[in-house]
């Protein structure tokens, strides 16, 4: 069978238009999970502050995912709401951080 370029185009408006449909979902609800708790540096043990620290890192990237889809759905138009939304992720994520970096200090004095 010979591909014509008609049924290029069309086979290509097809997938994107699939593309593009499965892509909606994920913008109109942009959502995050709960942040990761952070164990006591100073009574913790190495392997559940390596755990700790992937928790975070992950929730992290997942955090900055998150504010890409409200940028996203905001297309340049935040609401008071989407603003809100916004500033808490990123309020949580710098706070987790900054947690988890004092516990790892912790973790990491006790020699």
């Amino acid at each position: 069978m010979t591909s014509t370029p008609r049924t290029a185009v069309a086979v290509a408006t097809l997938l994107l238009t699939a593309l593009t449909v499965s892509a909606m979902p994920a913008l109109a609800g942009c959502a995050i999970n709960e942040a990761p708790s952070v164990p006591d540096g100073a009574s913790a043990g190495a392997a559940e502050m390596n755990r700790a620290q992937e928790a975070v890192k992950a929730y992290i990237v997942e955090t900055q995912e998150f504010l890409i889809c409200l940028e996203g759905e905001a297309k340049g138009n935040f609401t008071p709401e989407m603003t809100a939304r916004y500033n808490e992720a990123t309020n949580r994520m710098s706070n987790l951080a900054m947690q988890l970096n004092a516990q790892l200090r912790s973790f990491k004095s006790r020699g």
